[in-house]
């Protein structure tokens, strides 16, 4: 029996996740535990699939609010 394509896409551990956000493990972990990252769990174990990543660099996006200007050119004039 085939498994649906959604069944074969891979799962993080806590270890995988962090790497895959570029963020300490440990801090992976505290944010299981708070309800910050959605997650699944089997038994001990937790897992994650890179839509629940996903979810959560989203959720973590901040719009730009401060209006950038462009740098002046700063080479002194020519006399």
């Amino acid at each position: 029996m085939a498994l649906p394509a959604d069944a074969r896409a891979p799962l993080y551990d806590v270890e995988g996740a962090a790497a895959y956000l570029n963020i300490p493990a440990r801090w992976v972990a505290d944010a299981v535990r708070d309800g910050k990252i959605r997650h699944e769990r089997f038994g001990k174990h937790i897992r994650f699939t890179q839509e629940h990543l996903g979810e959560f660099i989203a959720a973590c996006e901040r719009p730009v609010t401060a209006q950038v200007e462009p740098l002046r050119d700063r080479r002194r004039a020519r006399l």
